[in-house]
């Protein structure tokens, strides 16, 4: 059973319930103090009958009942006579009887200077009969019973009850009909949220409920909206990754596959023993530099892993200014004769940081920047303290790197010129371990350059300072 019928369904009995008994208790009510109304007047009437007949008696100064009976058959004749039947009776003997409910009269026992009182039906019209002992004549005691009709308060009950019937099975209808708009109008979000819980598990992600309803139903249809989003950036950030390991595999084999070619090639030539002396150096040397090459990739392999896998970073508090001077002492003669010019600006002080992760950072920024100067140029090193750390800006007037590579540039593997790139012996591995170094240390990678320009790479470490 739907819920919106559920609720029609329980408004309907509450109805029912509430306006039902409520109504037959005012009916009851009202029926009920009708009667004690009734009930009063006839025993006023019938104590008025009772004193007249005893007066009647002490003037005429009754000796036998037959005279008390034309006594109450001369009162009974009068215009203000209000009772439907009457009956006097001595003993099992009737002297006097009026009225078609006389027939239906009930045998009640009375004491002296007493009468009961009780209700009996005769055909479609109720009564009230009152019995009670008027007079002791001749040594018989006679006993006076009277019927007042109470038709009407039934009638009227009838009538209240017929009624109540209508009202309440319009009431019945209307309710239903008012309760399922209501609950037709209150459920409509919920067919929303239902549906695009149906849409999200058939896979459209991008589905939302977009619920505006300012009650507990548009809260869940948020909450539901939040963790629908939640869970489309967690799916994309899945794909993303599988794509990245995919593009991470396919770019590794691939700069696996050209150095193990020729590693192969080489060696098979030198095994055959045709090469001249001169050729078999050459294709040492080649091998030789080919292995370099494979092992600086799995050098670099071996930092991303480390880096990766690395929870909580072992800081020591160091001067990344005495760091980078030990850095750069041994590089400047090969700079030089590259006709390359170093710049530092080195800011004292200390902050924490994990120092051969630091070393290896500033050294592939460096060889970056080496890389872009063809016909030699500036390279400026810039390390200043910040409040959470320090900032490591190494910035080159190279040839620059294209708008669209920029994006690009930490992924693994990615090389803006891919020829030039592996004759100078790269594999687009320097700027992910730049990236994932400076994520271990809290912190974030920024490249800005434009084609012919340089590049300004930044790095800003937050590992804290002691």
């Amino acid at each position: 059973m739907k819920f919106r019928l559920k609720v029609v369904l329980c408004m309907v009995c509450l109805v029912s319930l509430l306006f039902g008994g409520g109504s037959c208790a005012l009916i009851s009510l009202s029926f009920q103090s009708a009667l004690e109304r009734e009930q009063t007047a006839a025993r006023a009437s019938y104590d008025l009958l009772l004193r007249t007949l005893q007066l009647v008696g002490q003037a005429e100064d009754w000796k036998r009942p037959q005279a008390v009976s034309r006594g109450l058959e001369q009162l009974a004749g009068q215009d203000t006579f209000t009772w439907s039947a009457l009956r006097l009776s001595a003993g099992d003997s009737h002297l006097y009887q009026k009225g078609e409910a006389a027939q239906s009269f009930l045998e009640l026992e009375v004491a002296a200077d007493q009468y009961a009182m009780t209700a009996f039906r005769h055909g479609e019209q109720h009564y009230l009969q009152l019995t009670g002992q008027v007079m002791t004549v001749a040594g018989q005691r006679l006993v006076l019973s009277a019927a007042y009709d109470i038709t009407s308060i039934y009638q009227t009950r009838q009538q209240q009850l017929s009624a109540y019937g209508k009202i309440f099975a319009g009431l019945l209808v209307i309710c239903a009909g008012l309760s399922y708009s209501a609950a037709w109008v209150l459920t409509r979000p919920l067919d929303k949220l239902s549906r695009t819980a149906r849409a999200l598990a058939a896979g459209d992600l991008t589905c939302r409920a977009n619920i505006q309803t300012g009650d507990e139903i548009g809260q869940l249809a948020q909450e539901f909206d939040a963790m629908a989003a939640r869970q489309e950036a967690h799916v994309a950030a899945l794909t993303a990754t599988m794509e990245g390991q995919d593009r991470f595999i396919h770019s590794f084999t691939h700069e696996l596959k050209t150095p193990m070619t020729s590693i192969l090639g080489y060696a098979d030539l030198l095994r055959r023993g045709t090469l001249s002396p001169e050729d078999q150096a050459n294709a040492a040397n080649y091998i030789f530099s080919e292995g370099k090459r494979l092992e600086r990739l799995s050098l670099k392999l071996m930092d991303l892993f480390f880096v990766q896998r690395q929870e909580e970073l072992p800081l020591v508090p160091v001067s990344p200014a005495d760091l980078l001077r030990e850095l750069t002492a041994p590089l400047e003669p090969a700079l030089a004769e590259q006709n390359i010019r170093l710049i530092p600006s080195l800011e004292e002080g200390q902050c924490l940081l994990e120092p051969d992760l630091f070393r290896s950072l500033a050294l592939n920024l460096l060889d970056n920047s080496r890389k872009a100067l063809e016909n030699g140029g500036e390279i400026t090193l810039t390390c200043a303290m910040i409040e959470g750390g320090c900032v490591l800006s190494v910035r080159d007037n190279g040839r620059g790197i294209p708008p669209e590579a920029l994006a690009h540039l930490t992924e693994a593997f990615y090389r803006v010129d891919k020829s030039r790139a592996r004759a100078q012996g790269g594999a687009g591995l320097g700027l992910t371990l730049c990236d994932r170094i400076v994520k271990a240390h809290g912190g974030s990678l920024t490249i800005e350059s434009a084609p012919g320009q340089g590049t300004l790479v930044t790095a800003c470490l937050e590992g804290g300072r002691p």
